[in-house]
């Protein structure tokens, strides 16, 4: 199969996710377009607020889109990306200032690591239930599919044996309708503890004016509850 055959595929999956997959799909699809546009305007300086929102944004969508695509790998990377972009982005709503990200003084980055460990400790103290959720996400991820295991290639390899014996490696991943339903509900439950803990720091601290987007967000958090059910009757 050729590179412009595998876009294809990739753009058909998404156009069948939603008769594919349901409510998970489209609960997931109308998170990451809310997660896109609560920010209807800064009110003060936060360049670095919205540096990191910009990258929250992208790699939200990017997972949900990767999740359809059955690439799970990817898109649990872009998760794991978007949670560190979204504890940063928290961090630097309430801390505009640029010291914990940047030595003005002698024009350089400081240790990008020790920055966003700083703000993990912040979002810890002040807002632990995000805190608790996304600490256990990130680690579900980095023990599960951050790292390269043997387990995971059983998302795209395969052996028939016989006398026609055939080797299978994958582009996309096997077809697993209730994996992919229970990561597109992970992707949005991600997505709308994001969109809460933003709106929670911004009436603590300001920053910005949301937009009338997330006026739907009981709405949305009350859909992924309905999909939870779903998958666990």
């Amino acid at each position: 199969m050729s590179l412009d055959r595998y876009s294809e595929e990739e753009h058909k999956k998404f156009l069948d996710a939603e008769s594919k997959y349901g409510n998970a799909f489209v609960n997931a699809y109308k998170t990451t377009i809310m997660l896109s546009n609560i920010l209807l305007w800064p009110i003060k300086d936060c360049d670095l607020f919205i540096r990191f929102y910009s990258q929250m944004k992208k790699y939200h969508t990017l997972s949900m889109l990767s999740t359809v695509r059955l690439h799970r790998i990817q898109a649990k990377l872009d998760l794991r990306y978007f949670l560190e972009s979204a504890v940063n982005a928290a961090f630097t709503l309430a801390h505009p200032d640029t010291k914990n990200y940047l030595d003005l003084k002698n024009k350089k980055f400081n240790d990008a690591q020790k920055a966003t460990s700083n703000a993990y400790k912040w979002i810890e103290g002040d807002y632990s239930g995000h805190s608790t959720f996304i600490k256990r996400l990130k680690a579900d991820i980095n023990n599960q599919t951050a790292h390269a295991n043997v387990a995971n290639s059983a998302h795209n390899f395969d052996f028939i044996p016989g006398a026609q014996a055939e080797i299978v490696t994958s582009y996309f991943d096997f077809d697993d309708d209730l994996l992919v339903k229970d990561d597109l509900w992970v992707c949005a439950k991600a997505g709308l503890t994001a969109i809460d803990l933003m709106l929670a720091v911004q009436n603590n601290h300001g920053g910005f004016l949301p937009s009338r987007a997330v006026d739907g967000l009981a709405e949305l958090k009350a859909d992924n509850d309905a999909v939870l059910k779903e998958l666990n009757p």
